[in-house]
């Protein structure tokens, strides 16, 4: 696992350093996550104990959160700056630590545990921390999600179904049933929408999901995302995401993560998977056509 360092910066600064090593290969000897929860093995408690031996070694490091995932680990650690050991050194000794006492747990002096190096990503405000924080804690419901569901999580190409448009090659990740459901409402805000009107065009579109419909669009336009953000305090409320752009580099993160494996969004493009993740005008207008088109096609727009 390599990895390049941020040019410049000071390993022994102040930060909120996301770390991340898996095991070598990448076995699941760690963890199990029968229930969207972490269950350490003996293995995965060494690690947990050589974790929270961190600010023993440099008062100046603080473990936030750790994640002890099968075959890898997720730690967020924050240095308040000034410290006498480098990032690399603390995460070197909590791989020793680890490394040690998992070898003396199976017996074996010379077993390989963990893979050369390790990832990091640095966060500089509490925003992107916060983001890397949540990351961190929903990381096991998303592992079990995956592998519940592993089949929603793979880009699926050459989608062919009767409400999407036969001369476009469609893509897409997540449950393709949600387009079987025989009530889409596509959603489509002007940018030029603005106070009441533009209040009253959001309240209709969650009022639609409330009531049933699965809400289809790009979700591009203000008052589009204020109706997708509503949606994700709608339990039942189902979405199709029509991205103006290609899904070549798209990768399930956050709440989508949860919604894509509880079968309530379909991610879905109609665009190649290089087309470059910019919401033109033209792809925007030819998303909101779409849209419009797979709600007739079942006679419900």
């Amino acid at each position: 696992m390599k990895h390049k360092r941020m040019q410049g910066h000071d390993y022994r600064g102040k930060g909120f350093y996301f770390i991340t090593f898996s095991t070598s290969p990448r076995r699941n000897t760690l963890s199990t996550i029968p229930d969207g929860r972490i269950h350490l093995l003996p293995e995965g408690e060494a690690v947990a104990e050589a974790a929270r031996q961190i600010h023993i070694d440099d008062p100046t490091y603080r473990l936030q959160h750790l994640a002890v995932m099968p075959d890898h680990v997720h730690a967020i650690i924050i240095c308040t700056g000034g410290a006498s050991m480098h990032l690399g050194t603390i995460v070197s000794r909590l791989k020793g630590r680890s490394r040690q006492a998992i070898r003396k747990l199976r017996g074996q002096p010379s077993l390989g545990v963990w893979e050369d190096g390790y990832h990091d990503y640095i966060a500089f405000s509490q925003e992107v921390f916060n983001e890397f924080r949540r990351y961190v804690i929903d990381n096991p419901m998303r592992w079990q999600l995956r592998h519940d569901n592993p089949q929603w999580f793979q880009k699926h190409s050459g989608i062919s179904h009767p409400r999407l448009p036969s001369e476009t090659s469609w893509t897409a990740f997540g449950d393709q049933t949600i387009l079987d459901y025989p009530w889409l409402y596509p959603v489509i805000i002007s940018r030029r929408l603005e106070g009441a009107a533009l209040d009253k065009a959001v309240a209709e579109a969650v009022a639609q999901a409330r009531q049933g419909a699965v809400v289809i669009g790009g979700f591009i336009s203000p008052g589009e995302r204020l109706v997708a953000k509503a949606l994700m305090t709608v339990p039942r409320a189902r979405i199709i995401y029509m991205y103006p752009w290609g899904l070549g580099g798209y990768k399930p993160r956050g709440e989508a993560v949860n919604r894509i494996g509880t079968g309530k969004t379909l991610v879905l493009s109609g665009f190649p998977d290089n087309v470059a993740p910019e919401a033109t005008r033209a792809n925007c207008l030819k998303n909101n056509e779409w849209a419009v088109v797979a709600a007739r096609a079942g006679g419900t727009e």
